[in-house]
């Protein structure tokens, strides 16, 4: 059954509105119409079962015949990841998605060579998050992480405070295993710092200790930060069931 993302804002009553974007892919693509049986979810944890009662390729009206509530997982878990070269945040935001974490920070760190001008930050944020509708929506979560602002690393390190776990990967000395982090601890939230290309700096690192963060070692590899998201996610999901 082809299942479609909606807002919140748009389901009034037993009826949903289906937008632009998601119509036009239904009745262009799919070649779905009137009568066909669809399913719906709103990334906050609804999912809707029922029936187009009307199709276009601007809109879309679902009848609904059932709703179900999906528990979000006991771990809240964000990831801040530095911006890599080319396209390589979309695929970030894909698979972390995908393993199912709650928040996505896009983070500047010392030694982060992106540079994004400060007019197209706004449209990086609103692909990123349709990247991430659209990765929930492939791979049947109900949750669709948010997408936040991008930040500097140095402001998010104030905030390590605010949650129960601060893991930081790094290629420095000091560091302990994922594994063994992963079956120690048993957080409600959890923050991830994913480095750039060339790692965090000492300083970095220091500082995020300094405020409780747990170094952590991923092996001898150097791995790319793509894969080291993966990586460390897919430990976390293993050991934790998100």
């Amino acid at each position: 059954m082809h299942r479609f993302y909606v807002h919140a804002d748009d389901i009034i009553d037993n009826e949903l509105i289906i937008g632009a974007d998601e119509a036009k892919h239904a009745y262009s693509v799919l070649r779905l119409r009137k009568n066909a049986s669809v399913a719906a979810f709103d990334g906050a944890g609804k999912e809707y079962l029922g029936t187009l009662i009307s199709l276009s390729s601007s809109k879309g009206i679902m009848q609904i015949s059932e709703m179900k509530s999906v528990l979000k997982d006991s771990i809240e878990i964000t990831l801040a990841a530095a911006i890599p070269k080319l396209s390589k945040f979309d695929s970030i935001v894909d698979k972390a998605t995908q393993i199912g974490v709650s928040n996505i920070i896009p983070m500047k760190s010392e030694r982060t060579i992106v540079q994004i001008a400060s007019n197209k930050i706004e449209d990086k944020s609103l692909r990123w998050q349709k990247i991430a509708i659209k990765a929930a929506k492939q791979c049947g979560c109900s949750y669709v992480p948010e997408i936040a602002p991008v930040t500097d690393f140095s402001c998010l390190v104030k905030k390590i405070s605010d949650y129960d776990l601060a893991l930081i990967p790094s290629l420095h000395k000091g560091t302990v295993s994922l594994k063994k982090v992963a079956k120690d601890s048993n957080p409600k939230r959890a923050i991830i710092f994913i480095g750039p290309e060339g790692d965090f700096t000492q300083e970095e690192v220091r500082n995020a200790r300094s405020h409780g963060a747990i170094g952590i070692t991923l092996g001898k590899n150097v791995l790319r930060c793509e894969t080291a998201v993966t990586m460390v996610l897919s430990v976390l999901n293993y050991e934790w069931k998100l």
